[in-house]
Protein backbone atom coordinates (compact mmCIF):
# COMPACT_ATOMS: atom_id res chain seq x y z
CA UNK A 1 0.00 0.00 0.00
CA UNK A 2 2.85 2.39 0.77
CA UNK A 3 4.30 2.33 -2.77
CA UNK A 4 1.09 3.82 -4.20
CA UNK A 5 1.48 7.20 -2.47
CA UNK A 6 5.11 7.89 -3.34
CA UNK A 7 4.88 11.71 -3.23
CA UNK A 8 3.59 11.94 0.34
CA UNK A 9 5.43 12.88 3.49
CA UNK A 10 6.04 10.26 6.13
CA UNK A 11 3.37 11.88 8.32
CA UNK A 12 0.78 11.65 5.53
CA UNK A 13 1.77 8.04 4.84
CA UNK A 14 1.22 7.23 8.49
CA UNK A 15 -2.20 8.91 8.43
CA UNK A 16 -3.20 6.84 5.41
CA UNK A 17 -1.88 3.60 6.90
CA UNK A 18 -3.87 4.23 10.07
CA UNK A 19 -6.94 5.05 7.98
CA UNK A 20 -6.61 1.78 6.04
CA UNK A 21 -6.18 -0.18 9.27
CA UNK A 22 -9.42 1.31 10.56
CA UNK A 23 -11.11 0.53 7.24
CA UNK A 24 -10.26 -3.15 7.70
CA UNK A 25 -11.93 -3.02 11.10
CA UNK A 26 -15.11 -1.60 9.53
CA UNK A 27 -15.57 -4.38 7.00
CA UNK A 28 -15.94 -8.13 7.19
CA UNK A 29 -16.17 -9.30 3.60
CA UNK A 30 -14.58 -11.98 1.42
CA UNK A 31 -10.88 -11.61 0.73
CA UNK A 32 -11.58 -10.49 -2.83
CA UNK A 33 -14.20 -7.93 -1.79
CA UNK A 34 -11.99 -6.62 1.01
CA UNK A 35 -9.20 -5.98 -1.49
CA UNK A 36 -11.65 -4.28 -3.87
CA UNK A 37 -12.96 -2.11 -1.03
CA UNK A 38 -9.43 -1.08 -0.09
CA UNK A 39 -8.74 -0.27 -3.71
CA UNK A 40 -11.87 1.92 -3.86
CA UNK A 41 -10.40 4.12 -1.13
CA UNK A 42 -6.92 4.12 -2.69
CA UNK A 43 -8.39 5.36 -5.98
CA UNK A 44 -10.35 8.09 -4.20
CA UNK A 45 -7.32 9.29 -2.24
CA UNK A 46 -5.30 9.49 -5.45
CA UNK A 47 -8.18 11.26 -7.19
CA UNK A 48 -8.34 13.93 -4.49
CA UNK A 49 -4.54 14.26 -4.42
CA UNK A 50 -4.62 14.95 -8.17
CA UNK A 51 -7.07 17.78 -7.43
CA UNK A 52 -4.64 19.35 -4.95
CA UNK A 53 -6.42 18.37 -1.72
CA UNK A 54 -4.49 17.73 1.50
CA UNK A 55 -4.51 14.34 3.19
CA UNK A 56 -6.30 15.46 6.34
CA UNK A 57 -9.05 17.04 4.19
CA UNK A 58 -9.30 13.89 2.04
CA UNK A 59 -9.65 11.56 5.01
CA UNK A 60 -12.34 13.78 6.48
CA UNK A 61 -14.34 13.61 3.22
CA UNK A 62 -13.88 9.83 3.15
CA UNK A 63 -14.83 9.41 6.80
CA UNK A 64 -15.44 5.75 7.59
CA UNK A 65 -18.58 6.76 9.46
CA UNK A 66 -20.14 6.98 5.99
CA UNK A 67 -19.95 3.19 5.75
CA UNK A 68 -22.10 2.49 8.79
CA UNK A 69 -22.05 -1.13 9.97
CA UNK A 70 -23.60 -2.81 6.93
CA UNK A 71 -20.24 -4.19 5.72
CA UNK A 72 -19.24 -5.50 9.15
CA UNK A 73 -22.28 -6.96 10.90
CA UNK A 74 -24.20 -10.04 9.86
CA UNK A 75 -27.31 -8.88 7.96
CA UNK A 76 -30.60 -9.21 9.81
CA UNK A 77 -32.83 -7.49 7.26
CA UNK A 78 -35.20 -9.82 5.44
CA UNK A 79 -38.64 -9.07 4.03
CA UNK A 80 -41.62 -11.01 2.75
CA UNK A 81 -42.41 -9.80 -0.76
CA UNK A 82 -45.22 -7.27 -0.86
CA UNK A 83 -48.31 -8.42 -2.75
CA UNK A 84 -47.41 -6.06 -5.57
CA UNK A 85 -44.07 -7.83 -6.07
CA UNK A 86 -44.92 -11.51 -5.62
CA UNK A 87 -45.80 -12.09 -9.27
CA UNK A 88 -42.43 -10.93 -10.66
CA UNK A 89 -40.05 -13.72 -9.56
CA UNK A 90 -42.75 -16.31 -10.30
CA UNK A 91 -43.34 -15.16 -13.86
CA UNK A 92 -39.74 -14.45 -14.94
CA UNK A 93 -38.12 -16.60 -17.61
CA UNK A 94 -34.65 -16.82 -19.17
CA UNK A 95 -35.57 -14.19 -21.77
CA UNK A 96 -37.96 -12.09 -19.68
CA UNK A 97 -38.11 -10.44 -16.29
CA UNK A 98 -39.63 -7.16 -15.18
CA UNK A 99 -36.63 -4.81 -15.25
CA UNK A 100 -36.79 -1.07 -15.75
CA UNK A 101 -34.26 1.77 -15.90
CA UNK A 102 -34.13 5.28 -14.44
CA UNK A 103 -31.28 7.57 -15.57
CA UNK A 104 -29.85 10.95 -14.62
CA UNK A 105 -27.78 12.89 -17.16
CA UNK A 106 -25.04 15.02 -15.65
CA UNK A 107 -23.42 18.10 -17.14
CA UNK A 108 -19.96 16.52 -16.83
CA UNK A 109 -18.60 13.07 -17.61
CA UNK A 110 -18.98 10.47 -14.86
CA UNK A 111 -15.89 9.78 -12.73
CA UNK A 112 -16.13 6.00 -12.07
CA UNK A 113 -14.09 5.89 -8.84
CA UNK A 114 -16.25 8.64 -7.31
CA UNK A 115 -19.46 6.87 -8.34
CA UNK A 116 -18.22 3.61 -6.78
CA UNK A 117 -17.45 5.35 -3.50
CA UNK A 118 -20.83 7.09 -3.57
CA UNK A 119 -22.46 3.65 -3.89
CA UNK A 120 -20.34 2.28 -1.02
CA UNK A 121 -21.60 5.10 1.19
CA UNK A 122 -25.23 5.09 -0.02
CA UNK A 123 -26.02 1.41 0.52
CA UNK A 124 -26.38 1.66 4.29
CA UNK A 125 -29.32 4.06 3.81
CA UNK A 126 -31.39 1.53 1.81
CA UNK A 127 -31.71 -1.82 3.63
CA UNK A 128 -34.26 -3.24 1.16
CA UNK A 129 -31.67 -2.83 -1.62
CA UNK A 130 -29.05 -4.76 0.39
CA UNK A 131 -30.90 -7.98 -0.36
CA UNK A 132 -31.17 -10.93 -2.70
CA UNK A 133 -34.16 -13.01 -3.76
CA UNK A 134 -34.54 -16.34 -1.97
CA UNK A 135 -36.98 -19.20 -2.42
CA UNK A 136 -39.21 -20.21 0.45
CA UNK A 137 -41.60 -23.15 0.37
CA UNK A 138 -44.70 -21.06 -0.38
CA UNK A 139 -43.30 -17.71 -1.56
CA UNK A 140 -40.10 -16.01 -2.61
CA UNK A 141 -38.73 -13.46 -0.15
CA UNK A 142 -35.87 -10.97 -0.06
CA UNK A 143 -33.06 -11.65 2.37
CA UNK A 144 -30.30 -9.35 3.60
CA UNK A 145 -26.83 -9.78 2.13
CA UNK A 146 -23.45 -8.32 3.05
CA UNK A 147 -21.24 -7.57 0.07
CA UNK A 148 -19.54 -4.87 -1.98
CA UNK A 149 -22.08 -3.58 -4.48
CA UNK A 150 -20.30 -2.54 -7.66
CA UNK A 151 -20.86 -0.19 -10.59
CA UNK A 152 -20.44 -1.19 -14.24
CA UNK A 153 -19.82 0.52 -17.55
CA UNK A 154 -23.02 0.44 -19.62
CA UNK A 155 -22.25 -2.10 -22.37
CA UNK A 156 -25.33 -4.35 -22.50
CA UNK A 157 -28.78 -3.87 -23.97
CA UNK A 158 -30.88 -1.61 -21.72
CA UNK A 159 -32.92 -3.44 -19.08
CA UNK A 160 -31.05 -6.70 -19.67
CA UNK A 161 -31.77 -9.78 -17.58
CA UNK A 162 -30.43 -9.54 -14.01
CA UNK A 163 -29.05 -12.81 -12.69
CA UNK A 164 -30.75 -13.31 -9.32
CA UNK A 165 -30.21 -17.07 -9.10
CA UNK A 166 -27.40 -16.94 -6.55
CA UNK A 167 -28.01 -16.21 -2.86
CA UNK A 168 -25.62 -13.23 -2.97
CA UNK A 169 -26.86 -11.76 -6.25
CA UNK A 170 -28.29 -8.27 -6.03
CA UNK A 171 -31.53 -7.33 -7.78
CA UNK A 172 -30.32 -4.05 -9.26
CA UNK A 173 -27.45 -2.62 -11.30
CA UNK A 174 -25.73 0.76 -11.24
CA UNK A 175 -24.33 1.47 -14.68
CA UNK A 176 -22.73 4.53 -16.22
CA UNK A 177 -21.83 5.83 -19.64
CA UNK A 178 -20.38 9.23 -20.58
CA UNK A 179 -22.50 11.70 -18.56
CA UNK A 180 -25.28 9.23 -17.66
CA UNK A 181 -25.80 7.32 -14.41
CA UNK A 182 -28.51 4.66 -14.52
CA UNK A 183 -30.25 2.36 -12.08
CA UNK A 184 -31.70 -0.83 -13.52
CA UNK A 185 -33.85 -2.71 -11.06
CA UNK A 186 -35.91 -5.87 -10.87
CA UNK A 187 -39.45 -4.78 -10.03
CA UNK A 188 -39.48 -7.10 -7.02
CA UNK A 189 -37.45 -4.52 -5.08
CA UNK A 190 -39.38 -1.33 -5.63
CA UNK A 191 -41.52 0.70 -7.99
CA UNK A 192 -40.50 3.78 -9.98
CA UNK A 193 -40.85 6.12 -7.02
CA UNK A 194 -38.55 4.07 -4.80
CA UNK A 195 -36.08 3.65 -7.66
CA UNK A 196 -35.96 7.38 -8.41
CA UNK A 197 -35.30 8.15 -4.72
CA UNK A 198 -32.48 5.60 -4.56
CA UNK A 199 -30.88 6.91 -7.76
CA UNK A 200 -31.33 10.58 -6.87
CA UNK A 201 -29.77 9.96 -3.44
CA UNK A 202 -26.84 8.08 -4.99
CA UNK A 203 -26.21 10.86 -7.52
CA UNK A 204 -26.49 13.41 -4.73
CA UNK A 205 -23.78 11.61 -2.76
CA UNK A 206 -21.68 11.39 -5.93
CA UNK A 207 -21.96 15.15 -6.45
CA UNK A 208 -21.15 15.88 -2.80
CA UNK A 209 -17.97 13.83 -3.12
CA UNK A 210 -17.11 16.13 -6.02
CA UNK A 211 -17.68 19.20 -3.89
CA UNK A 212 -21.32 20.09 -4.60
CA UNK A 213 -23.38 21.69 -1.85
CA UNK A 214 -27.16 21.39 -1.49
CA UNK A 215 -29.88 20.60 1.05
CA UNK A 216 -31.68 17.26 1.22
CA UNK A 217 -35.36 16.87 0.37
CA UNK A 218 -37.98 14.12 0.00
CA UNK A 219 -36.25 12.84 -3.17
CA UNK A 220 -32.60 13.03 -2.12
CA UNK A 221 -32.13 11.46 1.30
CA UNK A 222 -29.31 12.06 3.76
CA UNK A 223 -27.23 8.86 3.68
CA UNK A 224 -26.28 9.34 7.33
CA UNK A 225 -29.89 9.39 8.49
CA UNK A 226 -31.21 6.15 9.91
CA UNK A 227 -33.76 4.40 7.65
CA UNK A 228 -37.28 4.73 9.04
CA UNK A 229 -39.84 1.99 9.57
CA UNK A 230 -42.18 3.84 7.21
CA UNK A 231 -39.70 3.34 4.34
CA UNK A 232 -39.75 -0.46 4.52
CA UNK A 233 -43.44 -1.02 5.24
CA UNK A 234 -45.60 -3.23 2.99
CA UNK A 235 -48.44 -0.84 2.16
CA UNK A 236 -50.52 -3.49 0.42
CA UNK A 237 -51.50 -4.88 3.80
CA UNK A 238 -54.32 -3.62 5.93
CA UNK A 239 -56.34 -1.53 3.49
CA UNK A 240 -59.94 -1.76 4.69
CA UNK A 241 -61.96 0.49 2.36
CA UNK A 242 -65.03 -1.26 0.99
CA UNK A 243 -65.36 -1.04 -2.78
CA UNK A 244 -66.14 -3.19 -5.77
CA UNK A 245 -63.82 -3.78 -8.67
CA UNK A 246 -63.43 -5.95 -11.70
CA UNK A 247 -60.74 -8.61 -11.85
CA UNK A 248 -57.16 -7.80 -12.78
CA UNK A 249 -57.28 -9.81 -16.00
CA UNK A 250 -59.21 -8.40 -18.96
CA UNK A 251 -59.99 -9.76 -22.41
CA UNK A 252 -57.40 -9.54 -25.16
CA UNK A 253 -56.50 -6.07 -26.42
CA UNK A 254 -55.84 -4.93 -29.97
CA UNK A 255 -52.14 -5.02 -30.89
CA UNK A 256 -50.27 -2.76 -33.29
CA UNK A 257 -48.86 -3.92 -36.61
CA UNK A 258 -45.34 -5.30 -36.99
CA UNK A 259 -43.51 -8.48 -36.04
CA UNK A 260 -42.01 -8.90 -32.60
CA UNK A 261 -38.25 -8.42 -32.75
CA UNK A 262 -35.78 -11.14 -31.87
CA UNK A 263 -33.69 -8.70 -29.82
CA UNK A 264 -35.64 -6.93 -27.07
CA UNK A 265 -35.74 -4.02 -26.98
CA UNK A 266 -34.77 -3.58 -30.63
CA UNK A 267 -34.59 0.21 -30.29
CA UNK A 268 -35.07 3.06 -27.80
CA UNK A 269 -36.42 6.47 -28.74
CA UNK A 270 -36.74 9.67 -26.72
CA UNK A 271 -38.90 12.75 -27.28
CA UNK A 272 -37.74 15.79 -25.28
CA UNK A 273 -40.26 18.60 -24.70
CA UNK A 274 -39.98 21.92 -22.96
CA UNK A 275 -41.88 21.18 -19.75
CA UNK A 276 -43.16 24.75 -19.68
CA UNK A 277 -44.45 24.58 -23.27
CA UNK A 278 -46.26 21.26 -22.95
CA UNK A 279 -47.76 22.35 -19.61
CA UNK A 280 -49.18 25.40 -21.35
CA UNK A 281 -50.66 23.14 -24.05
CA UNK A 282 -52.20 20.89 -21.37
CA UNK A 283 -53.60 23.90 -19.51
CA UNK A 284 -55.19 25.16 -22.72
CA UNK A 285 -56.89 21.77 -23.11
CA UNK A 286 -57.87 21.60 -19.43
CA UNK A 287 -55.98 18.35 -18.95
CA UNK A 288 -53.07 16.78 -17.09
CA UNK A 289 -49.82 15.89 -18.85
CA UNK A 290 -50.62 12.17 -18.54
CA UNK A 291 -54.04 12.69 -20.17
CA UNK A 292 -52.50 14.73 -23.00
CA UNK A 293 -49.81 12.14 -23.78
CA UNK A 294 -52.34 9.29 -23.51
CA UNK A 295 -54.48 11.03 -26.11
CA UNK A 296 -51.55 11.42 -28.49
CA UNK A 297 -50.64 7.74 -28.01
CA UNK A 298 -54.20 6.51 -28.63
CA UNK A 299 -54.38 8.45 -31.90
CA UNK A 300 -50.93 7.23 -32.96
CA UNK A 301 -51.84 3.62 -32.16
CA UNK A 302 -55.06 3.92 -34.16
CA UNK A 303 -52.96 4.85 -37.21
CA UNK A 304 -50.52 2.01 -36.50
CA UNK A 305 -52.84 -0.96 -36.85
CA UNK A 306 -55.04 -2.24 -39.66
CA UNK A 307 -57.28 -4.22 -37.33
CA UNK A 308 -60.45 -3.33 -35.44
CA UNK A 309 -60.91 -3.82 -31.71
CA UNK A 310 -60.23 -2.11 -28.39
CA UNK A 311 -56.97 -0.27 -27.81
CA UNK A 312 -55.99 -0.59 -24.16
CA UNK A 313 -53.27 1.38 -22.41
CA UNK A 314 -52.21 0.33 -18.91
CA UNK A 315 -51.40 3.27 -16.64
CA UNK A 316 -49.53 2.69 -13.35
CA UNK A 317 -50.82 4.87 -10.51
CA UNK A 318 -48.67 5.84 -7.52
CA UNK A 319 -50.78 4.99 -4.46
CA UNK A 320 -48.64 7.22 -2.23
CA UNK A 321 -50.68 10.22 -3.31
CA UNK A 322 -53.74 8.67 -1.65
CA UNK A 323 -52.11 7.28 1.49
CA UNK A 324 -49.25 9.75 2.14
CA UNK A 325 -46.88 6.81 2.34
CA UNK A 326 -43.08 7.04 2.54
CA UNK A 327 -42.48 3.41 1.64
CA UNK A 328 -39.58 2.69 -0.71
CA UNK A 329 -41.08 -0.64 -1.69
CA UNK A 330 -43.74 -1.29 -4.33
CA UNK A 331 -46.87 0.79 -3.87
CA UNK A 332 -48.29 1.27 -7.35
CA UNK A 333 -51.24 -0.25 -9.18
CA UNK A 334 -52.25 -0.43 -12.82
CA UNK A 335 -55.48 0.75 -14.35
CA UNK A 336 -56.51 0.32 -17.98
CA UNK A 337 -57.81 3.08 -20.28
CA UNK A 338 -59.74 1.45 -23.14
CA UNK A 339 -61.05 2.98 -26.38
CA UNK A 340 -62.50 1.37 -29.52
CA UNK A 341 -60.17 2.02 -32.44
CA UNK A 342 -62.99 2.97 -34.80
CA UNK A 343 -64.11 5.75 -32.42
CA UNK A 344 -60.70 7.46 -32.43
CA UNK A 345 -60.94 10.46 -34.75
CA UNK A 346 -60.91 13.90 -33.16
CA UNK A 347 -58.22 14.88 -30.58
CA UNK A 348 -60.62 16.69 -28.25
CA UNK A 349 -63.14 13.84 -28.30
CA UNK A 350 -60.46 11.26 -27.50
CA UNK A 351 -59.13 13.51 -24.72
CA UNK A 352 -62.63 13.79 -23.26
CA UNK A 353 -62.95 9.98 -23.12
CA UNK A 354 -59.45 9.61 -21.63
CA UNK A 355 -60.29 12.15 -18.91
CA UNK A 356 -63.59 10.42 -18.13
CA UNK A 357 -61.94 7.02 -17.67
CA UNK A 358 -58.99 8.45 -15.74
CA UNK A 359 -61.35 10.13 -13.31
CA UNK A 360 -63.35 6.93 -12.80
CA UNK A 361 -60.50 4.44 -12.70
CA UNK A 362 -57.80 6.34 -10.81
CA UNK A 363 -59.93 7.32 -7.84
CA UNK A 364 -58.89 6.15 -4.40
CA UNK A 365 -62.01 3.98 -4.12
CA UNK A 366 -61.48 2.23 -7.45
CA UNK A 367 -57.76 1.58 -6.90
CA UNK A 368 -58.21 0.44 -3.31
CA UNK A 369 -60.78 -2.04 -4.57
CA UNK A 370 -58.20 -3.35 -7.05
CA UNK A 371 -55.61 -3.60 -4.27
CA UNK A 372 -58.02 -5.60 -2.11
CA UNK A 373 -58.73 -7.87 -5.08
CA UNK A 374 -54.99 -8.43 -5.56
CA UNK A 375 -54.63 -9.23 -1.86
CA UNK A 376 -57.47 -11.76 -2.05
CA UNK A 377 -55.90 -13.34 -5.14
CA UNK A 378 -52.55 -13.70 -3.39
CA UNK A 379 -54.16 -15.06 -0.22
CA UNK A 380 -56.13 -17.64 -2.23
CA UNK A 381 -52.91 -19.34 -3.40
CA UNK A 382 -50.64 -18.67 -0.43
CA UNK A 383 -50.59 -22.28 0.77
CA UNK A 384 -49.81 -23.72 -2.68
CA UNK A 385 -46.13 -24.79 -2.85
CA UNK A 386 -43.87 -22.48 -4.86
CA UNK A 387 -43.05 -25.03 -7.57
CA UNK A 388 -46.78 -25.29 -8.38
CA UNK A 389 -47.39 -21.53 -8.19
CA UNK A 390 -44.76 -20.73 -10.84
CA UNK A 391 -46.51 -22.27 -13.87
CA UNK A 392 -49.80 -20.72 -12.72
CA UNK A 393 -48.15 -17.29 -12.57
CA UNK A 394 -46.53 -17.82 -15.97
CA UNK A 395 -49.93 -18.55 -17.49
CA UNK A 396 -51.68 -15.62 -15.80
CA UNK A 397 -49.02 -13.06 -16.69
CA UNK A 398 -47.72 -14.33 -20.01
CA UNK A 399 -50.88 -15.65 -21.61
CA UNK A 400 -53.50 -13.33 -20.17
CA UNK A 401 -52.32 -10.18 -18.38
CA UNK A 402 -49.66 -9.08 -20.88
CA UNK A 403 -52.01 -9.61 -23.83
CA UNK A 404 -54.81 -7.70 -22.14
CA UNK A 405 -53.10 -4.39 -22.98
CA UNK A 406 -51.94 -2.80 -26.21
CA UNK A 407 -49.23 -0.86 -24.44
CA UNK A 408 -48.25 0.85 -21.18
CA UNK A 409 -47.74 4.52 -20.31
CA UNK A 410 -45.87 4.94 -17.03
CA UNK A 411 -45.34 8.51 -15.79
CA UNK A 412 -42.93 9.05 -12.90
CA UNK A 413 -43.87 12.73 -12.86
CA UNK A 414 -41.55 15.58 -12.03
CA UNK A 415 -38.48 14.61 -10.02
CA UNK A 416 -37.40 17.51 -7.83
CA UNK A 417 -33.71 17.20 -7.04
CA UNK A 418 -31.94 19.94 -5.03
CA UNK A 419 -28.90 19.80 -7.30
CA UNK A 420 -30.65 20.66 -10.59
CA UNK A 421 -27.82 22.95 -11.67
CA UNK A 422 -25.53 19.90 -11.98
CA UNK A 423 -27.80 17.82 -14.23
CA UNK A 424 -29.39 18.17 -17.65
CA UNK A 425 -32.35 15.79 -17.55
CA UNK A 426 -33.65 12.35 -16.63
CA UNK A 427 -35.24 9.51 -18.54
CA UNK A 428 -37.07 6.32 -17.67
CA UNK A 429 -37.39 3.05 -19.62
CA UNK A 430 -39.45 -0.12 -19.28
CA UNK A 431 -37.78 -3.39 -20.18
CA UNK A 432 -38.72 -6.46 -22.13
CA UNK A 433 -42.34 -7.34 -22.67
CA UNK A 434 -43.70 -10.78 -23.61
CA UNK A 435 -46.13 -9.78 -26.34
CA UNK A 436 -46.55 -5.96 -26.42
CA UNK A 437 -44.68 -4.30 -29.29
CA UNK A 438 -44.07 -0.91 -27.69
CA UNK A 439 -44.00 0.61 -24.20
CA UNK A 440 -44.07 4.30 -23.20
CA UNK A 441 -42.63 6.14 -20.20
CA UNK A 442 -42.54 9.76 -19.03
CA UNK A 443 -40.40 11.65 -16.56
CA UNK A 444 -39.63 15.34 -15.98
CA UNK A 445 -36.56 17.02 -14.52
CA UNK A 446 -35.42 20.62 -14.76
CA UNK A 447 -37.46 22.05 -17.67
CA UNK A 448 -37.42 18.88 -19.79
CA UNK A 449 -40.20 16.32 -20.09
CA UNK A 450 -38.89 13.14 -21.71
CA UNK A 451 -41.27 10.70 -23.35
CA UNK A 452 -39.40 7.45 -24.05
CA UNK A 453 -40.35 4.48 -26.19
CA UNK A 454 -39.06 0.95 -25.69
CA UNK A 455 -39.64 -0.76 -29.03
CA UNK A 456 -40.07 -4.48 -29.64
CA UNK A 457 -40.83 -4.20 -33.34
CA UNK A 458 -38.86 -2.56 -36.14
CA UNK A 459 -42.10 -1.12 -37.56
CA UNK A 460 -41.62 2.67 -37.43
CA UNK A 461 -45.25 3.77 -37.78
CA UNK A 462 -45.82 4.53 -34.09
CA UNK A 463 -42.99 7.00 -33.60
CA UNK A 464 -43.56 8.58 -37.02
CA UNK A 465 -47.23 9.13 -36.25
CA UNK A 466 -46.41 10.57 -32.83
CA UNK A 467 -43.86 13.00 -34.22
CA UNK A 468 -46.32 14.23 -36.86
CA UNK A 469 -49.06 14.68 -34.25
CA UNK A 470 -46.78 16.76 -32.04
CA UNK A 471 -45.84 18.95 -34.98
CA UNK A 472 -49.46 19.37 -36.03
CA UNK A 473 -50.21 20.68 -32.56
CA UNK A 474 -47.25 23.09 -32.64
CA UNK A 475 -45.30 21.24 -29.94
CA UNK A 476 -41.54 21.54 -30.38
CA UNK A 477 -39.80 18.25 -29.72
CA UNK A 478 -36.25 16.92 -29.94
CA UNK A 479 -36.16 13.29 -31.10
CA UNK A 480 -33.16 10.99 -30.66
CA UNK A 481 -32.51 7.36 -29.86
CA UNK A 482 -30.43 4.26 -30.18
CA UNK A 483 -29.43 2.29 -33.21
CA UNK A 484 -31.66 -0.58 -34.25
CA UNK A 485 -30.00 -3.31 -32.21
CA UNK A 486 -31.07 -6.08 -34.60
CA UNK A 487 -28.82 -4.51 -37.24
CA UNK A 488 -25.69 -4.94 -35.14
CA UNK A 489 -23.13 -7.50 -36.26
Amino acid sequence: MNEIFINLSQKDQELINKFMENLNKKISLTRKETKEFQNDFVKMINFYLSKGKKIDEILEILSLDNLGNCYKEKPTNWYPLDNGAKIYPLSMKEDWMSVYRVSIYLKEEVVPEVLQMALNFTMKRFPTFRTSIRKGFFWNYIDGIKKRFSIKLDQELPCSHINVSNARRQSFKIIYYDKRISLEVFHVLTDGTGASIFLATLVGEYLKLLGASFSYNETVLDINEKPTKEEIIDEFKGKKEESKTKGLIERKALSVDGKLSKIKPCQLLHFDFSLKEIKEFAKLKGATLTEIILTFIFISLSYSTSKEGILKIQVPVNMRKFYKSKTLRNFSLYTSINIERKSIKDFDEVLKEVQKQMQEKTSKESLTGMMRYANRLVNSIKFIPLFIKKPIANFIYGSLSDKSSTTVLSNLGKINVPYSEYINKMDFLLGTTISNKVLFTMISANDILTLSISKFTTNTSIENNLFNLFKQNNLNVKVYGSEVYENRK
